[in-house]
């Protein structure tokens, strides 16, 4: 692809990226978080800086020496520093949301936590990023697949050195595929690259969208110095290695937050506007703003409330772009879709059942995903994302659903379901199917999903070695009376699951082990959906089916207070905190009223003042 001559400044990243430091929430001029000389965040250290100064190798620096989109006093890439540079992530890296850890607070306490300066691209979003600025979304010479397929796993903490292999392959294989197509290549130089100003005005154009804001007169002349090597490439071998640093640069890889102005406020750091416009453009579309978000930026349009709540408004309803995001948000982070060990999404096959093909599973997820987006870009609101009655299928799934499969294709198309028998989320063929065993239902994978993640009460883990109780002997016609009588057969055990657990399993019992209607169970007696579902201490209500189930946790507290507080945690890559708290509060008290809708929420995330304005840690 390109000469080694080329890849020598390029290899002078890997060294300065490995060695990131892993707090980079010191103040300026502090040195390490510790307050040890050493690792930097945003100021001066004598050994390795992240956006700061050091005395050796620079990614993110500035200095005299060879260099690939940046200079250092000893080998650079792209930004400025004289040390060992190279962006940073948070303590506790860069994160997509979720929960867990220590009990959640519960009382706002206004102010703004402190928050990493330099959080590094999710792998989701460098596919859309690279898909926006070069128009690839597969690679060719790894059959086809995504750019992130081939990075290592989204992580926590500082750069490691395969992480850093993996940036430098993927970028060169993305290099590869943008030169073997026409329209990609042009997507980053539109002109010859042998022609006056070609490679000068490509790095200006491109280094704008690519690192977030405007490139300075330096940080042109640091990629300018790729061609200045010897001996001399070509053009094209030169247009090529600018494109690898920019994918390689750590202002790229990275998203620093490092402008030091005060809020007029007091409060702590105001973002500039180009920090304000990648906070935008990577919570709600995991990419780099478009031409409308640069130019709000660079009229310095995104310093009030006001100004961000109405580009994010505008952000958030285009659908291609938000979608994936909307859709990630409610399956993986509020769904608990996270494919960690007490998830039970996708881990189960039904190879018994004719109308079931494991192969299918993509499908099924990706019903549950439309499920998400046709609620949100519907005007839908919290509660239609437990009583819509709105599906998706394909010609190999309808029948799951009651549907001749005859009348549809193999792409997922839009259906309306028995309103009483289909509401919500949790009775398409994506949850029943995981939340189920092998053969059978299982209501208490099913009623414990319910439990604890809609209502709201946490039963806690079961007693070592219940999952090997057997049933014991009898007659059972239903499902329901086998495990009733096993989860009744210890005092231990029928504390938790005849009150909290199994009623909601059991009100599933009409959806059987891949969620199809029955009113017969396997077991040939009929099946019994009424239970008393205990919805907080001393709210017990007698539950007669699915839609009553689901109409009840639409207007429940909890599960709204569950919604919001997954919702900010997702927006904000952190763990809950009393800061935090303040605006799921806020969310949480509109999601009681009427007409508030999900696309509402997403945009409500932005008008937090940690939205835009920073705190730093206490070294």
């Amino acid at each position: 692809m390109m000469k080694k001559r080329f890849l020598v400044a390029l290899g002078a990243l890997s060294g300065a990226l490995a060695a990131c430091s892993s707090d980079i929430k010191a103040p300026e001029g502090s040195g390490a978080a510790s307050g040890t000389t050493g690792n930097a965040s945003g100021g001066s250290g004598n050994a390795t800086a992240s956006g700061g100064s050091g005395n050796g190798t620079a990614s993110g620096g500035s200095g005299n020496g060879t260099a690939s989109g940046g200079s250092g006093n000893g080998t650079a890439s792209g930004g400025s520093g004289n040390g060992t540079a190279s962006g940073g992530t948070s303590t506790g890296g860069t994160s997509s949301g979720g929960t867990g850890g220590s009990p959640l607070p519960t009382t706002c306490q206004p102010g703004i936590p402190a928050t990493t300066q330099v959080p590094r691209m999710l792998n989701r979003q460098y596919d859309a990023v690279i898909r926006d600025l070069l128009g690839v979304t597969t690679i060719t010479s790894q059959q086809g697949k995504k750019a992130s397929d081939l990075l290592y796993a989204d992580f926590d903490g500082p750069m490691v050195s395969d992480a850093w292999r993996l940036y430098q392959q993927t970028a060169q294989a993305v290099v590869a595929e943008v030169w073997a197509n026409p329209a990609e290549k042009s997507m980053f130089m539109s002109c010859d690259p042998s022609a006056t100003d070609c490679l000068t005005n490509t790095i200006k154009s491109f280094g704008r969208k690519a690192f977030r804001h405007p490139m300075s007169d330096a940080e042109v002349q640091r990629f300018q110095a790729l061609g200045a090597t010897m001996p001399a490439g070509t053009p094209d071998e030169v247009a090529q290695a600018t494109l690898e640093a920019f994918l390689e640069s750590p202002s790229f890889i990275y998203i620093p937050e490092l402008t030091t102005t005060m809020d007029s406020s007091g409060a702590g750091i105001a973002l500039s506007s180009y920090e304000v416009a990648a906070r935008l453009s990577f919570l709600l579309w995991g990419s780099v703003p478009d031409d409308m978000l640069n130019q709000a930026a660079d009229n310095n349009q995104l310093g009030t409330k006001d100004q961000i709540l109405q580009q994010a408004t505008r952000m958030v309803a285009v659908k291609d772009k938000s979608g994936p995001m909307i859709a990630d948000f409610h399956r993986v982070a509020w769904a608990q879709d996270d494919n960690t060990a007490t998830s039970h999404w996708w881990k189960m096959d039904h190879d018994g059942n004719p109308l079931y093909q494991s192969a299918l599973k993509p499908t099924y997820q990706a019903e549950i995903n439309d499920f998400f987006d046709d609620v949100a870009f519907s005007g839908g609101s919290f509660k239609d994302l437990f009583l819509s009655n709105t599906a998706f299928v394909t010609k190999d799934t309808a029948a799951i659903y009651g549907l001749d499969g005859s009348m549809y294709g193999a792409d997922l198309t839009k259906v309306t379901l028995d309103a009483t028998q289909r509401p919500g989320f949790m009775t398409r063929i994506g949850f029943l199917s995981s939340y189920s065993h092998p053969s059978d239902t299982s209501p208490i994978l099913r009623g414990a999903f319910v439990t604890v993640h809609m209502i709201g009460v946490d039963p806690g883990p079961p007693l070592p070695g219940a999952t090997m109780t057997p049933v014991p002997p009898g007659n059972y016609t239903t499902n329901r009376d086998k495990i009733t009588a096993l989860t009744s057969s210890q005092d231990a055990c029928k504390a938790c699951h005849n009150p909290y657990i199994n009623p909601p399993g059991f009100v599933l019992e009409n959806y059987d082990s891949i969620g199809k209607w029955q009113t017969v169970d396997p077991l040939t007696g009929t099946i019994n959906p009424v239970a008393d579902v205990t919805f907080a201490d001393g709210d017990v209500r007698t539950m007669h089916n699915a839609q009553e189930l689901m109409t009840a946790l639409s207007t429940l507290p909890k599960s709204k207070e569950i919604y919001a507080n997954a919702w900010v945690q997702y927006a904000t890559g952190r763990q809950m905190n009393n800061n935090d708290q303040c605006l799921v509060d806020q969310i949480n008290t509109k999601l009681s009223g009427d007409g508030y809708s999900v696309l509402n929420m997403i945009a409500d995330a932005t008008q937090a003042d940690s939205f835009r304005v920073r705190v730093q840690a206490t070294p």
